[in-house]
């Protein structure tokens, strides 16, 4: 792999710039904070996105921008890869957006993960590393931050074997290890529970063999007792057919007493009714005779006719009245205009339609006429008058009339309310001497019939005493064959009881005697697991690390005495990977080094892991191609001519170096100047 270029667009001090990588050694040097770091977190987020815990989207997109996106262009043997990564500003966080990778001339959209999923496989990482927020392969072969080289070999020695394990891929065998350990403990946990299922197992089946004697002791009394249960209920039958013919008796006995009592009680109340009748009878004949008595030479008239006559004529005077007392108000009102107009005409000197001066002689002339219309007005009204008190005279004996035939037409309803009377109590009287006559001959007949009961009742009384004696036998013989029944039942429900007993008894042996089974299962897994499979893990791991150690102790001390050539120093790796500095026979401790020695110490490891990593993993497309981000911090002016001699060891076809020692410029096949001005760096190539 090899990279080419790299756009940056609003990505930390970067506003809009473009960097192209040549081949051979090529320095970015600058100022501390002008934006070197920048390139190399762009690179690795356009590698692998967001890594978590490590790079995250608000480190990168610059302040205030709402978006950005890094395009890196690289080569792989001979194909031309473009990866095309975004950055988006949301409410409270920077995120990834989709973006997209060219290969061979075609684009194609993914999203965050799928171009990660892309890379790795491009680059030939283990799969594994598809899983992993961060690739340790990229950061311990390609790009390491000089602070987390020093934080490796300053760690703890089982925190730095995890990272290596991780770094080499075989941290699988810790996970093993780890999860066998797990699923051994879980296996024990399992074993004590089966153990603790099984502990009664004996118990068990001694209890179930106690239940199963029992069964039989009870199988033995129920076959004992079927026998006479069935004499029982022989006996019980025969008894039951004799009580229910002396039942029969009684019941007949018992329907012969009920209808003598109703025959004794229809006689009472024929009895009854018949003196209530011949009471009833003797009032009706006494006010039958007092109504003849009154009716006597009496008849009934029909006077509605008469009245209705009476009433037609005294509608037609009323009328002829309302007529008459019209044309006198008529008459009347005319007299009264009359008279307005003499005094009118008496009172008027001018005419009020020409103005003309009246004279005496015409309101004489107008006076004489309007008298005499008053004359025949008085002579009508007389005459009206007349007429009006004859008819009035005439509709008052037409209302006396009426009133007098209203009087019969009362005495006449009376009458005939009383001959409707008399004819009822007639009818009624006719009514109760049938009745009579009928209750007589009722109570002749209930009377012959209560005979017949009585006798047949007196012939049957012994059936009493004789159904008393068989239902007591009856009853006897019952509670003999109730109480057989009981036994049987509750034999039969005890036999029932000990079967479920037996069945769940059974049960439980069956599944103990399962987990009996498996406990055995079980312990031979653990076992097998603790004595055999754990061990050759460890085994395994033992002899892959020490292959790796082998080759890894031999490159740290070659590249950690090319650095410092000082005979009385050297450094090797205990088989734990530590780093261990001799000087003067004496071991010193890493944390007691000056920062030179320090940063030497840290570059040799890098370099020797790099090393190792791309030879143990054959699929690895980064081997041409390494970033050292402040490789000589704290060196001095040998060390720094050294670097010389490391670079041409390495013999890569790309190296690319952050540093701000000037003298390191004297051997870099190019240079790219960073400078920052107002919080916007740029890149100016020197050469």
């Amino acid at each position: 792999m090899l990279l080419k270029s790299l756009k940056l667009k609003n990505i930390r001090s970067y506003t809009d710039q473009e960097i192209q990588f040549p081949e051979g050694t090529l320095l970015l040097s600058g100022d501390i904070g002008a934006g070197k770091t920048t390139i190399l977190l762009s690179i690795e987020f356009a590698l692998f996105g967001i890594l978590r815990g490590d790079l995250s989207g608000s480190s990168l997109l610059r302040n205030g921008e709402e978006k950005g996106f890094v395009e890196l262009e690289f080569e792989i043997n001979n194909q031309k890869i473009t990866i095309h990564r975004k950055l988006k500003r949301s409410r409270d966080s920077v995120e990834q957006d989709s973006g997209y990778i060219i290969r061979n001339g075609m684009q194609k959209d993914a999203t965050p993960q799928e171009l990660k999923t892309e890379i790795l496989e491009l680059i030939g990482y283990p799969p594994s590393m598809l899983t992993k927020s961060k690739s340790l392969v990229y950061r311990y072969t390609v790009y390491t931050p000089q602070e987390d080289m020093k934080r490796i070999i300053l760690d703890t020695q089982e925190s730095r074997l995890d990272i290596l394990r991780k770094v080499f891929d075989i941290d699988k065998y810790k996970r093993i290890r780890e999860n066998t350990t797990a699923y051994s403990k879980s296996l024990r946990e399992q074993c004590r529970e089966y153990a603790g299922r099984i502990a009664d197992l004996e118990s068990k089946k001694k209890q179930k063999q106690e239940k199963e004697e029992q069964a039989k002791e009870i199988i033995c009394s129920i076959n004992e007792q079927k026998p006479k249960l069935d004499q029982a209920k022989r006996e019980l039958e025969a008894c039951k057919k004799t009580l229910a013919e002396s039942e029969q008796k009684i019941k007949q006995l018992n329907e012969n007493k009920k209808e003598l009592e109703i025959a004794e009680s229809h006689i009472r109340l024929k009895t009854e009714q018949s003196t209530r009748n011949a009471a009833e009878l003797s009032r009706l004949k006494e006010e039958i005779t007092k109504l003849e008595e009154e009716l006597e030479g009496k008849q009934a008239e029909n006077l509605a006719q008469k009245i209705s006559e009476k009433q037609e004529k005294i509608n037609a005077i009323e009328k002829e009245l309302k007529e008459i007392n019209a044309k006198l108000a008529a008459v009347t009102a005319k007299k009264q205009i009359s008279r307005e107009t003499k005094e009118k005409i008496n009172r008027l000197n001018n005419c009020p339609t020409c103005l003309q001066e009246v004279n005496l002689i015409h309101k004489t002339t107008i006076s004489g006429a309007e008298d005499s219309k008053i004359k025949v007005f008085d002579e009508q009204a007389e005459q009206h008058a007349t007429e009006i008190s004859a008819k009035e005279e005439e509709l008052k004996i037409l209302k006396q009339e009426k009133d007098e035939l209203k009087d019969r037409e009362k005495e006449a309803a009376l009458i005939k309310l009383k001959q409707d009377n008399l004819q009822e109590k007639q009818k009624k009287a006719k009514t109760l001497l049938e009745q009579q006559e009928q209750a007589k001959q009722e109570i002749t007949a209930i009377s012959l019939k209560k005979t017949e009961l009585k006798d047949k009742i007196e012939s049957t009384r012994e059936a009493e005493k004789e159904f008393a004696e068989k239902k007591q036998e009856f009853d006897e013989t019952s509670q003999k064959e109730r109480e057989a029944d009981i036994e049987h039942r509750r034999l039969a429900d005890k036999k029932e009881f000990l079967s479920e007993i037996i069945e769940n008894l059974q049960k439980e042996i069956t599944e103990k005697e399962k987990a009996k089974q498996k406990l055995m299962q079980l312990h031979a897994y653990s076992s097998w697991l603790a004595e055999h499979f754990l061990k050759l893990i460890d085994t395994i791991e033992k002899q892959v690390m020490t292959l790796v150690y082998g080759e890894f102790n031999e490159l740290f001390k070659s590249w950690f005495n090319i650095m410092i050539e000082d005979e009385s120093i050297q450094a090797r790796l205990d088989d734990r990977f530590t780093p261990i500095v001799h000087q003067n026979g004496y071991d010193m401790e890493i944390e007691n080094l000056s920062g030179g020695e320090k940063t030497a110490c840290a570059l040799a490891y890098r370099l020797a892991l790099n090393k190792v990593i791309n030879n143990l993993i054959t699929s690895i497309q980064t081997k041409q191609i390494l970033i050292l981000d402040e490789p000589t911090d704290g060196f001095s002016t040998e060390q720094l001519d050294k670097m010389r001699d490391v670079l041409a060891e390495l013999n890569a076809r790309q190296v690319i170096i952050v540093s701000h020692e000037p003298k390191i410029e004297t051997f870099a096949d190019h240079v790219i100047h960073i400078q920052k001005q107002e919080h916007t760096s740029t890149a100016n190539y020197k050469y």
